[in-house]
């Protein structure tokens, strides 16, 4: 009966151990895995780790287990439960042991031991008869979690911080900046500021959480620092052999001034005050890139604001030893051409020279034309050669021509003038002149010169047509030509050059004679009509001096005369 209710009592006590506590804390380094080494006498390894407290193996005197851990591993803690007290020994690498103590946990208990560096447990018998092993596993450390990083603020020389601490048990915060620990903080502060960083600069920040178990992982994030204020508003002006450049300086306190390039070569330090430059002595048409690098207290510079322009192309030279040579009907205008490679052509302009009286000067208007420039010169013609003729003038006048150079942007220059008359139109001179007839009779009349201008014909002193000089020859109907008392023909030509200058008129010679010189038997009759009127009164006071005496003698007789017969 006692034998009865003593199994009776085990049971009930086992089933409460087993719906109580069935199963072993979880999660340790040997969980579910069989001992490296253990004794021979020894079965069903695999109880001492399978999570159930209700299973078990028995030791005897002598027996052992070992379990080589995968790494070196610190341990917090291990737990056991057993029916008897047993040996527990942790050993490092190569065997050396760190800590051997005897424990016993009948319900099962984990117990503190701190170590680090384990790589082997051994469980060994100590007393007692056929102790029962249920339960055994070995335990990292507990390390806390990490804080909840919700913000990282950039400044040019700080970096601050929020974050939200974890809600498990630590003791405090580390702040490491790239790898090296900046701070320790209370296990209270939820912010941070890291001070005096370097501008543009990129830093690897961790904030890790710790309690006597060691460290968490860590949260890590990447900041950069902001650069350094640049100038503002750089701006360039360019000339032909200059760059001015202007700008508005950085507001920060820090700053003390500006290093200035030009095309990556260091050119000058300004203070804080300038905000300009000049760059000289530069090349024409050529682009540059300045540089300005705000300097500030502490060594620190900023990355710089760049800018490009390109100086201008420069007026063209003015032509040189400018010359005009003026015919009646032309002007030739010739010229020496700049020599510079940014010369493109010139342009030819000219006006006309009046010679007003000072009241025209002073009250006088005058007509301009949309194309003539304010100076009174008008566009005539662009090349890029060395000489020009104007064949457009009229004799007798004087034309200012005005020479400018343009390069090859199209800009010019203030140009040179120069100034000419040309010379009357010559007289027309007929030569060659000489009459055929056609196979209808009709008079043909033709000459040589001039060829230019026209020709007129009168027909006994009227005119009878005119045509132009560069046909050289005119017709004359037969029954339209007329003769003089000699039996001449009574025609005459008159030539009449572009202008209206008259030349000598030529009779018409008769058929087969040509006339090569401009004299007619006619203008030879006047001529001689014309002599002696001319000399016909010296002639006659030429005789009266030779014959005063009978001419006087003949008159006073014939006043007496007169008297006596009254």
């Amino acid at each position: 009966m006692g034998k009865n209710i003593v199994f009776v009592f085990g049971f009930i006590f086992t089933v409460i151990m087993y719906v109580t506590k069935g199963y072993a804390y979880q999660g340790g380094i040997i969980e579910k895995k069989l001992p490296s080494a253990y004794d021979a006498n020894i079965i069903n390894m695999k109880n001492i780790t399978d999570n159930n407290l209700s299973t078990s193996v028995t030791f005897y005197s002598g027996s052992y287990v070992y379990y080589d851990l995968p790494y070196e591993y610190d341990i917090k803690k291990f737990f056991i439960k057993n029916s008897s007290s047993m040996r527990i020994t942790f050993y490092k690498n190569r065997m050396v042991p760190l800590l051997s103590k005897v424990y016993f946990s009948s319900n099962g208990s984990f117990f503190d031991v701190n170590l680090s560096k384990v790589k082997t447990v051994q469980i060994s018998y100590e007393t007692g008869t056929n102790p029962l092993l249920y339960e055994f596993d070995v335990y990292p450390p507990v390390l806390p979690t990490n804080v909840t990083l919700s913000l990282a603020k950039e400044s040019i020389n700080s970096v601050y911080m929020e974050w939200t601490n974890p809600t498990d048990d630590f003791d405090g915060i580390n702040i490491y900046l790239n790898g090296v620990l900046k701070e320790k903080l209370d296990k209270t502060k939820t912010s941070y500021s890291l001070n005096n960083l370097i501008p543009n600069t990129t830093y690897i920040i961790k904030i890790t959480t710790f309690n006597t178990s060691g460290e968490s992982s860590g949260v890590t994030t990447t900041v950069k620092t902001l650069p350094l204020p640049n100038v503002t508003n750089l701006e360039l002006f360019s000339s032909t052999y200059s760059i001015l450049a202007q700008w508005i300086n950085p507001a920060d306190s820090g700053f003390i001034g500006n290093d200035l390039y030009l095309d990556g070569n260091f050119i000058t330090s300004l203070d804080k005050d300038a905000t300009s430059y000049n760059f000289t002595n530069l090349n024409p048409n050529t682009s540059y890139t300045v540089k300005v690098v705000s300097k500030f207290s502490g060594g620190y510079s900023s990355t710089g604001q760049t800018a490009t322009a390109k100086t201008t192309i420069p007026l063209a030279e003015d032509v040189t030893d400018l010359q005009a040579d003026a015919k009646y009907d032309r002007v030739k205008l010739s010229w020496t051409r700049p020599n510079s490679e940014f010369f493109s052509h010139v342009k030819i302009y000219r006006k006309n020279v009046e010679r007003k009286s000072f009241w025209d000067q002073l009250f006088g208007t005058t007509s301009v034309s949309a194309e003539t420039t304010s100076d009174g010169y008008t566009p005539m013609f662009e090349t890029n050669g060395t000489y020009w003729t104007d064949l457009t003038v009229t004799p007798e006048t004087t034309y200012s021509y005005k020479v400018t150079s343009v390069n090859i942007e199209g800009n010019e220059s203030q140009g040179v003038t120069i100034e000419t008359t040309t010379p009357s139109e010559p007289v027309p001179v007929l030569t060659g002149v000489a009459t055929t007839q056609n196979e209808n009779g009709d008079y043909v009349v033709t000459w040589a010169s001039p060829t230019k201008g026209i020709v007129k014909v009168l027909i006994d002193g009227k005119e009878y047509a005119q045509v132009d000089a560069e046909t050289k020859q005119i017709v004359i109907k037969k029954e339209d030509m007329k003769t003089d008392f000699f039996g001449a023909y009574a025609a005459t030509l008159i030539p009449i050059g572009e202008y209206g200058t008259k030349g000598q008129a030529v009779t018409v010679p008769s058929l087969g004679e040509k006339i090569d010189f401009p004299l007619s038997f006619q203008d030879f009759m006047e001529t001689v009509v014309s002599i002696l009127a001319w000399v016909a009164p010296f002639i006659v006071l030429s005789l009266v001096f030779i014959f005063w005496r009978p001419i006087f003698n003949f008159i006073k007789k014939a006043i007496s005369e007169r008297r006596v017969k009254q």
